[in-house]
């Protein structure tokens, strides 16, 4: 029988023998915990030093490492040969010892935490730290597929247990979750994070009901999703198959490489393009009568008609679909009516906005998405300090939630914390959200460069979102600005041109009154554009 290290909950190693041989510093378990995880369960010596002592001097943090190693194998007694060395490297034996990710829960039924017992007071093993939490911790009571492979089947939960999700009910659209295959440990588990995750992304956005124990007996409206996820070396390679659950025709294959030397941003790429996909498939297969999904494309449009045509629908979803979540979205398009001045009255449609935003608060007090809104919703009414507060809260409920980075963004432009800016618009821009509005992203990326005083990467960054979105006045105000500043009168001109196409009513002088909604650019004194007579 092997020794077992379990990783959920507090980090145990017992031998086989059953004996407990957890080491009692915090370092030498936060390393079980790496080494754990890790490809082959083998990571490299200055890998696993910078994880660990990231900010000691290079000599300092490899004695501390070796010290450690000591440690480590001290308390392994007799079974000591489950810690493996070798030039450059250090690892745990495979065929000594069995990872055991099995979720495990407190009394009241609540999960606990990957690593919950280990608190390393370094930056880089805390945001490591996090991320694994994150992607390896339960979202909800009862039994969790992020499993070992081939676990006994569950018993079948009793009427008084929680469940995950709600039992489907006629007329919910559904994303039917199949059980990853697999011919690895670690690729199996890989393979049900971002599965999970883009499921769980998805649903919230469609909006639809996760069902990952389906009888697909029972006819439904929605899609199904399988995977196989395989280790290719160190690597892994992910096959997803989308079908649609009421004809079976096949609607979406692709295939991902998650790659170890830069597994969370491999993985964070494949969770994005897994959801939007769903979030496609769910957009061309609800019965249209039957209003089932949301219409996120045109939520994050700049088109009046589309804006307008996307309230409406939302207006009118039933009354159980009417969640924090669609409230939210009805409350974010509102955010874009004022600005870009595609209403006529902004009074009424900002208290909307905000009434929205609170409604929303009051179902999804703790939803990042609606967090985030809410946070936005502050920043247009200038409350830097509570549109701080409300993204960051947003962000720690989900980091990698897209709406909650970009809406830090704006907080933190708003304090006058550029660099931060930038950081979490680049950190949103890679997920979900962000190709549904890459716009809106791009612009995002282009007003924290300005403040920067980038001028040639807010120029291409603007020129990027007028390529994704052609009805998105913000970047032709800035290309007009930024060409005419850089000598481009050509360039000016075309920008201004094609912004009096979309905005009937703009004029130079206009663009030079107060109210005229291109602060940034006044700040960063490229107003040049409204004297020039083009």
């Amino acid at each position: 029988m092997p020794a077992t290290l379990s990783l959920m909950g507090s980090v145990r190693l017992r031998g086989a023998d059953g004996a407990d041989l957890t080491p009692r510093s915090q370092k030498a378990r936060g390393a079980l915990a790496l080494l754990g995880t890790a490809p082959d369960l083998r990571l490299s010596r200055a890998r696993l030093q910078d994880l660990l002592w990231s900010e000691r001097a290079r000599q300092r943090g490899s004695d501390s490492l070796r010290q450690m190693l000591r440690e480590l194998r001290a308390s392994l007694g007799a079974e000591k040969g489950l810690l493996l060395t070798g030039v450059g490297w250090v690892g745990l034996d495979p065929e000594r010892l069995r990872i055991d990710l099995t979720p495990v829960y407190d009394a009241g039924g609540a999960p606990i935490e990957f690593a919950a017992d280990i608190d390393v007071p370094d930056p880089e093993f805390e945001t490591w730290l996090r991320d694994m939490r994150l992607r390896l911790t339960p979202d909800c009571d009862g039994p969790s597929i992020l499993q070992r492979p081939a676990p006994p089947p569950p018993p079948p939960p009793s009427p008084a247990e929680p469940r995950c999700a709600a039992e489907p009910a006629a007329g919910d659209y559904v994303v039917a979750l199949q059980p990853v295959e697999s011919n690895d440990g670690r690729a199996h588990v890989i393979g049900e994070m971002i599965l999970n995750e883009a499921a769980a992304r998805a649903c919230e956005m469609i909006p639809a009901v996760l069902d990952d124990r389906p009888d697909m007996r029972a006819p439904k409206a929605g899609i199904q999703i399988s995977a196989i996820c395989y280790a290719a070396g160190t690597d892994c390679s992910l096959m997803v198959v989308m079908r649609d659950l009421a004809t079976g025709a096949r609607g979406w294959t692709r295939r991902f490489t998650i790659r170890a030397a830069n597994e969370t941003a491999t993985m964070r790429h494949a969770v994005a393009q897994i959801a939007v996909a769903l979030l496609d498939r769910a957009r061309r297969t609800a019965p249209p009568a039957q209003g089932l999904t949301f219409p996120v494309w045109d939520v994050f449009s700049y088109s009046r008609d589309r804006l307008e045509s996307a309230d409406r629908i939302l207006a009118s979803l039933p009354r159980e679909r009417q969640s924090g979540v669609a409230l939210a979205l009805r409350s974010y398009l509102r955010n874009t009516l004022i600005s870009e001045r595609l209403t006529e009255d902004p009074a009424r449609c900002s208290d909307e906005a905000e009434a929205f935003a609170r409604q929303a608060r009051d179902l999804a007090p703790a939803n990042p998405s609606v967090l985030a809104v809410a946070s936005l919703s502050a920043s247009w009414r200038r409350d830097a300090v509570g549109a701080l507060e409300l993204a960051q809260a947003a962000c720690r409920n989900d980091p990698d939630n897209e709406l909650a980075c970009h809406a830090l963004s704006q907080a933190l432009t708003d304090v006058g914390r550029d660099l931060e800016a930038l950081e979490a618009t680049e950190r949103g821009a890679r997920g979900a959200l962000a190709e549904l509005g890459p716009a809106s992203w791009l612009m995002r990326r282009a007003v924290v460069q300005l403040r920067l005083d980038r001028l040639g990467d807010a120029e291409n960054s603007a020129a990027a979102a007028f390529a994704f979105a052609p009805d998105n006045r913000p970047s032709l105000r800035f290309l007009a600005a930024l060409r005419y500043h850089r000598g481009d009168m050509a360039g000016a001109a075309d920008a201004l041109r094609h912004l009096r196409r979309i905005e009937p009513d703009f004029s130079l002088e206009l663009m030079a009154e107060p109210d005229y909604p291109v602060a940034p650019l006044r700040m960063a004194r490229l107003m040049g554009i409204t004297r020039s007579g083009l």
